[in-house]
């Protein structure tokens, strides 16, 4: 290839730098496989997007993160009870009530293990807030109490794999 032929793919441009004379391809003809090779790794990472969150995080909020969020505003002790049951089977079911969903910095807030032992209290409390009776002032205000503390529970997203 010299000065001033024309590129062997698009045979529309003449070659005028000396690297494009090597290659034998006008800029232009390399600048397109980089913007296929840049929208393809662009399309792979929007698709693992998106199976992440139909696969994982669909599935946690629907199964736990929701049913807390249904728990909090129930109006009756029992059902509230059967919601965070649900709640306790959702992450057990996923593994997610051991570790910490940090590799580094663990602590308090990300422990699975502290979110799993709250739920399991708050079960706990809701058995015995069942014997209550359903008019009296105790039961309205542990009902709230409980509320209260699902509001406050920290919803920390793990990713697919957890550290213990």
């Amino acid at each position: 290839m010299a000065y001033g032929d024309r590129c062997r793919k698009c045979r529309m441009e003449k070659l005028i730098l000396d690297e494009e004379i090597r290659r034998g391809t006008c800029y232009k003809c390399n600048l397109t496989k980089y913007l296929i090779l840049s929208a393809s790794l662009i399309f792979i990472m929007v698709i693992f997007g998106v199976i992440y969150g139909v696969y994982w995080l669909y599935p946690i909020d629907r199964d736990v993160w929701d049913v807390l969020d249904r728990a909090q505003i129930t109006a009756e002790s029992d059902d509230m009870f059967e919601l965070v049951n649900q709640a306790i089977k959702g992450l057990e079911e996923r593994g997610q009530h051991k570790g910490h969903c940090a590799l580094v910095f663990k602590k308090p807030s990300n422990s699975l293990d502290a979110q799993y032992l709250a739920l399991k209290n708050i079960r706990t409390r809701l058995e015995r807030t069942n014997k209550f009776d359903k008019s009296s002032v105790e039961y309205q205000s542990a009902i709230d109490d409980m509320r209260g503390t699902i509001r406050e529970l920290p919803y920390d997203y793990c990713w697919i794999w957890h550290f213990d």
